[in-house]
């Protein structure tokens, strides 16, 4: 083999060595947590095509970089590399046994400020005084690394060869249990559950407070339920509540099913099961339809008439069109918030929160038909953080994850009162309001 082969073929190994360790993260939640991805096959043919197309420009613009050793080309190969080590990195810190306490040591300015630039000055002084040797270090490096890159490809394969979780479905609405002569069909009932809504922050004094005038003019004419308490301390635990029917003590993934614990009793959470919220609506004479983040809502609610499925982290759930960004903002996504990985973590994030809305809010807008009675249940991801909404709609800060002050967080609800607003407004623009019970609620 000639000189030139062998650096052809090196160039070539280590520019597909920086794309594979880029979706490493991505990998690892493939392949030991699954369950909040809902990873279809064809998000494997996505994430082929964009691996390919980031080893391609890597292997060309190495190719010339790892034949010269000197100030400029160190640069340009350690700025190349520089992404995907760090996506290494915030996939490895993830997976660690002491990860919750290693990212509570990162929330101290002198860790998450000091150990990166540490290592930043570290890495400036060594190329400023030896390049060559930086460049070096830099190439071995990536060599030893490389086999990660088999690992990455194995994962996603696999990934692309189980059964996909389905994302959505409508089918003709099946038949409901006999409702008896006497009793008049229910009204529609459009049921919003807004993610981390708290209604500590909506009333004053039990009134909803008018920084809310969408909620406080709904409320004059609803009736209040102020004594009611969501079934379980986290999303996790209520919203499954919710749609079985009951309490559980626990709620946790088991492959593509949610498993729950109550007592001594064990088994699958089904909303279809006696007292669940499907069999609840057929009983009535409704067809249940579902849509909602985070659960894989059309296996949850597998015996709903229609339902959308939405990932708190796939950004390929938001969109039917085939893309190689799906794929890289996930990862981007699945970084984790501290700095300095949040820095790009948060714009992909915030579009992803905007996507989110959307789609949930574009399952919403097919009209309630008078003559098929529905139970609509659409769980929307705000004002669940990121907090990317205000008043004003979409207007993501520097820092979206940011918990304290809430400021942040009392603009997405203003906006979630907002968006509620438009939802009512739509409905009574095609006169679906009046033969519809809408239900505004949170989860916990």
């Amino acid at each position: 083999m000639t000189a030139a082969a062998s650096a052809q073929r090196t160039a070539a190994w280590l520019g597909f060595t920086l794309a594979a360790l880029f979706f490493y993260p991505l990998a690892s939640a493939l392949d030991g947590d699954p369950y909040y991805l809902q990873w279809r096959p064809e998000h494997s043919v996505e994430a082929a095509a964009a691996l390919i197309g980031l080893s391609l420009p890597g292997a060309l613009l190495l190719r010339p970089l790892l034949a010269r050793c000197g100030h400029g080309a160190t640069l340009l190969f350690g700025l190349l590399a520089a992404i995907p080590l760090l996506s290494l990195g915030a996939g490895i810190s993830r997976q660690l046994p002491a990860g919750d306490l290693l990212r509570a040591w990162w929330e101290l300015p002198v860790v998450r400020y000091g150990v990166p630039g540490t290592t930043a000055a570290g890495a400036l002084l060594a190329f400023a005084l030896a390049p060559a040797l930086v460049h070096r270090m830099l190439r071995q490096l990536l060599l030893v690394l490389s086999p990660i890159a088999i690992v990455v490809v194995v994962a996603l394969g696999r990934a692309g060869f189980r059964d996909g979780v389905p994302l959505s479905s409508a089918r003709p609405p099946t038949a409901a249990a006999a409702v008896p002569a006497a009793t008049a069909p229910c009204p529609s009932v459009l049921a919003l559950l807004f993610d981390e809504f708290s209604f500590a922050y909506l009333h004053s004094g039990g009134d909803v407070r008018p920084e809310y005038p969408h909620l406080q003019a709904f409320a004059a004419h609803a009736t209040n339920y102020r004594a009611v308490r969501s079934p379980g301390a986290d999303t996790m635990v209520a919203v499954p509540g919710y749609l079985a029917g009951r309490i559980f003590d626990a709620v946790a993934p088991a492959g593509d099913a949610l498993v729950f614990q109550a007592g001594t009793e064990r088994g699958i959470v089904d909303p279809g099961a006696d007292g669940g919220l499907i069999e609840a609506a057929r009983h009535a004479g409704l067809s249940p339809e579902i849509a909602g983040y985070y659960f894989s809502y059309c296996q949850l609610g597998n015996a709903a008439d229609a339902c959308r499925s939405l990932s708190f982290y796939n950004t390929a759930t938001t969109r039917r069109t085939f893309s190689v960004w799906h794929p890289i903002l996930t990862t981007l996504i699945l970084w984790p918030r501290q700095f300095p990985t949040g820095v790009l973590k948060n714009r992909a994030f915030a579009a992803h929160q905007r996507g989110l809305v959307d789609a949930t809010t574009e399952w919403l807008a097919t009209p309630i038909d008078a003559a098929r009675p529905v139970l609509r249940f659409a769980h929307f991801s705000i004002p669940h953080l990121p907090f990317v909404f205000t008043e004003d709609g979409y207007r993501p800060p520097f820092d979206p994850l940011r918990q304290t002050p809430d400021d942040a967080y009392v603009r997405q609800l203003r906006f979630a009162d907002r968006h509620f607003g438009d939802i009512v407004a739509r409905l009574q623009r095609d006169g679906s309001y009046d033969r519809t019970t809408v239900v505004f609620f949170a989860d916990h």
